[in-house]
């Protein structure tokens, strides 16, 4: 209930605001009134007539009074008379407008000319109430006032949400990685971000209003107007399809792009929506760097990394597909195995870096003397493939090779010396040295070796008769595959025995095969196979494993070596993980890494002595042993003793052997002593077969010795028997 007086007319007035009308008042934010009244008494009913109505009101008596109240944007509603002391209403309601004061303005005003009410409004008044007020019309006009600045704000932050959500969808679209168009049902562009410019080097203004294909890669562009044909566009929803578009900053010309199109057929509610006809969506990926990863995968599976030329496999293939266009035009072809002469001896003195380069260069000029349709491939090593087509006689094919060595007669520069070098060649002719590409890459291997054995320079020709020679080593090559599956090898170990105390001191851990028909072979009879055939490695995780196994069961007896030596080829040391393998099994079986051993010949240091050098002392710093075997056989420097983790030199049993002799191989034997204890090294002696030789070794100091003289290598059984009585000087057995 609201009781108010008007002082005007002394009129009073109590009950409820006008019949039907909204007693629903705004929230408690939106109910704050201003009164810009200077009729003290008015004024003051105004306010008891509003505060009754649950209004929060305020007053003041002159305009510039009212300016300085509405400044802070508190005030949703001013009732304003028309007649201040400082200024007139309409002055007040244009003040707020020109400050842009978001208070709505109510004019209450004695004028009841309709030319005050008109005027009142032109200026910005949102009502206009003629004193007398009615209390209902009045409360009405401020309920009304107040909804509508409620609405006003809420179409404001409407439009300040949207112009936001625009924003930062036009934000999202225009940094996206991936171009986005919209297309028309012919496929002309009417929308592109600027991700266009970014990849293609275009504006969009260049591209709206043309067919997408006009951006296509000239050779992919008659597939790309196919798939965005009219009528290709509304048989499905979706195409995906990997295409290059042209751009102007790309070293090629063009990128490539996987574009995913699909339909945006409007909703037939959505009235509302910025499009109402069909139009498609377009999104263009960069996957250049995917297709460039792609083809560079393809070209190393297919290509040699040193040389850049075929490898055996893409070799395989063209003479295969020559094979066959041979015998429809029944031509004759010719494979031809080259090998480079004394290319171990450059390998040695140059190191692995040196004949890398040295292999690089002897490509390019081979490549030199051939012809548009042959085919240069690398084997492996320093030896090559090469296919000759629409060979009239072989002398054709031997002016060939000679051309090759012409040219490779220039001497190679590598560094600051010159080197000269020449090829062997192995040739097998088509059809009538082999009808398959196996056939005659193989008959063309075996002339190679054949003619190898009369020198340097050598062009052979393959013959029938050469094939029987090779039969033991094919088929050796063929067992060896199958001999790890079959589990037909064998570990034997070598004592080694200390000279001072006659103790037991470790063992060195040898492979044997258990071949089915040939009986037991030692190393030397498959080891240098299986380094050739790429089989080495498999070879030295089952001796690692072994080893390991072995020596966990000794020690869960008791009767475990102090030390297992276990020989290491260094292509197998070469593997990326062969140290984190190797640790692996330590831990699996339980074994100390001090009582591990790894023997390593010399030529490891020549091969890539950085990564050589982190490998074993990785290996040294988890507790594994170093040794050199074969030491002064090889490698002529000995730097590498002081630069790489050793702990044990092994003496070649060529120097021990000469012992018995009266020559110079007695000063070498004590230089090796010397330096090994110099650099405080532990010795072992390879290949003591006699006393006079432990006498000379004992004389000097040689820490260690093994060979015959102590024990044959020995199966894991028989060793057994010594490591139970190891307590004992082990006694010497010539």
């Amino acid at each position: 209930m609201v009781a108010w007086q008007d002082p005007t007319t002394g009129n009073a007035w109590i009950g409820r605001p006008g019949a039907g009308e909204d007693t629903a008042g705004p929230s408690d934010d939106a109910r704050r009134i201003l009164l810009v009244e200077d009729d003290v008494r008015f004024a003051h009913s105004l306010h008891r007539l509003l505060s009754g109505s649950g209004y929060e009101v305020s007053m003041a008596h002159t305009g510039g009074t009212a300016l300085g109240l509405l400044s802070d944007g508190s005030f949703h509603v001013a009732v304003v008379d028309m007649n201040l002391p400082d200024m007139s209403g309409h002055a007040l309601i244009r003040a707020m407008h020109d400050r842009q004061l978001d208070t709505a303005a109510i004019v209450l005003s004695g004028d009841t000319h309709i030319d005050a009410a008109i005027q009142a409004l032109r200026v910005g008044a949102l009502d206009f109430v003629r004193k007398p007020a009615e209390p209902g019309l009045l409360l009405h006009s401020v309920r009304r006032a107040i909804r509508q600045r409620c609405l006003e704000r809420e179409h404001r932050e409407i439009q300040r949400r949207l112009h936001r959500s625009e924003r930062l969808h036009r934000y999202l679209v225009d940094k996206s990685p991936d171009i986005i168009f919209m297309l028309d049902r012919e496929a002309r562009v009417f929308f592109v971000n600027s991700r266009l410019t970014d990849l293609l080097g275009l504006e969009p203004e260049a591209i709206l209003g043309r067919h997408i294909s006009q951006l296509v890669y000239e050779p992919d562009r008659e597939r790309a107007r196919y798939i965005f044909n009219a009528s290709k566009l509304t048989d499905a929803s979706r195409h995906t399809l990997e295409v290059r578009l042209r751009s102007v900053s790309a070293p090629k010309g063009y990128l490539h792009f996987e574009l995913v199109l699909c339909a945006a057929t409007p909703d037939e509610d959505d009235h509302d929506g910025p499009i109402d006809e069909e139009h498609y969506y377009l999104v263009a990926r960069d996957i250049t760097a995917r297709q460039d990863a792609e083809e560079r995968a393809r070209f190393h599976a297919n290509h040699d990394a040193l040389t850049g030329l075929p490898n055996r496999n893409l070799f395989r293939d063209r003479l295969t597909l020559a094979l066959v266009q041979a015998r429809r035009s029944r031509e004759r072809l010719a494979v031809l195995f080259l090998n480079v002469d004394r290319f171990k001896s450059v390998n040695d003195l140059y190191g692995h870096a040196g004949a890398d380069e040295l292999l690089s260069l002897i490509s390019t000029r081979i490549q030199r003397c051939l012809r548009g349709g042959d085919t240069l491939a690398r084997f492996g090593g320093d030896e090559f493939l090469l296919l000759n087509t629409g060979v009239l006689d072989s002398e054709e094919v031997l002016a060939v090779v000679g051309r090759i060595n012409a040219e490779l007669a220039e001497p190679f520069s590598i560094g600051d010396k010159q080197v000269y070098l020449s090829v062997s060649a192995g040739i097998a002719l088509y059809p009538e040295h082999g009808e398959d590409a196996e056939a005659l890459v193989r008959h063309a291997k075996v002339a190679l070796y054949h003619g190898r054995i009369t020198g340097s320079s050598s062009q052979t020709f393959f013959m029938p008769e050469m094939g029987a020679s090779r039969d033991h080593r094919v088929n050796l090559e063929h067992d060896l595959r199958q001999a790890l599956e079959a589990d037909e090898f064998e570990l034997y170990y070598q004592p080694q025995m200390g000279l001072r105390d006659r103790h037991f001191r470790g063992v060195e851990a040898l492979i044997r095969w258990n071949h089915p028909r040939l009986g037991l072979l030692p190393p030397a009879e498959f080891l240098p196979l299986a380094e050739e055939t790429g089989h080495i490695a498999e070879v030295g995780d089952w001796v690692i494993r072994t080893a390991l196994k072995t020596l966990h069961r000794w020690e869960g007896r008791g009767i475990a070596p102090a030390r297992m030596a276990i020989n290491i080829s260094p292509r197998h040391l070469e593997q990326a993980d062969f140290v984190e393998r190797f640790m692996r099994w330590v831990r699996e079986y339980q074994v100390s890494p001090g009582r591990l051993e790894i023997e390593l010949t010399e030529n490891l240091f020549i091969r890539d002595p950085g990564a050589m050098v982190q490998k074993l002392q990785d290996l040294a710093a988890q507790g594994v042993r170093i040794a050199i075997d074969d030491f002064g056989t090889q490698y002529s420097s000995l730097s590498y003793l002081q630069t790489f983790p050793i702990h044990t030199l092994k003496i070649d049993k060529s120097f021990v052997w000469e012992i018995d002799r009266e020559n110079r191989q007695h000063a070498i034997i004590m230089a090796i002593i010397s330096i090994a204890h110099s650099l405080g090294l532990n010795l072992v002696a390879e290949g003591v077969e006699t006393e006079a030789q432990l006498k000379f070794l004992h004389t000097h100091a040689c820490d260690e010795i093994q060979g015959y003289l102590v024990s044959r290598p020995l199966s894991e059984t028989d060793l057994e028997q010594i490591l139970k009585n190891q307590r004992q000087p082990m006694p010497l057995t010539p």
